[in-house]
């Protein structure tokens, strides 16, 4: 795999996410609790697909030459998470308000 760059900005996206992901987390542990019922279900989605796609990166990241199946594999769970991620903003930017109130 050829690290023009790219590997440093998948592992920087994944680690942005996991950070915006913990913030999210305790807001929503700290918001009333028809908050919490409303936007659990969405964070749990969320982070679950962070979660398959670290896990995917991972399985190719040290790899020279990846398997293209693990290759694509990699690329539609990160295609799908940033689908999610961009779906997800108004819930990030609702909850992270009401934390900061």
């Amino acid at each position: 795999m050829a690290s023009d760059g790219w590997r440093e900005g998948v592992d920087a996206m994944i680690k942005a996410w996991e950070q915006e992901l913990e913030r999210l987390r305790v807001a929503l542990a700290r918001a009333p609790e028809s908050v919490h019922v409303q936007y659990y279900p969405q964070f749990v989605e969320v982070y679950r697909q962070k979660e398959v796609v670290k896990s995917r990166w991972e399985a190719i990241r040290g790899v020279y030459r990846p398997d293209a199946a693990e290759m694509e594999r990699f690329q539609e769970a990160l295609s799908a998470m940033e689908k999610s991620w961009a779906t997800a903003q108004p819930m990030f930017a609702e909850v992270l308000k009401g934390a900061a109130a």
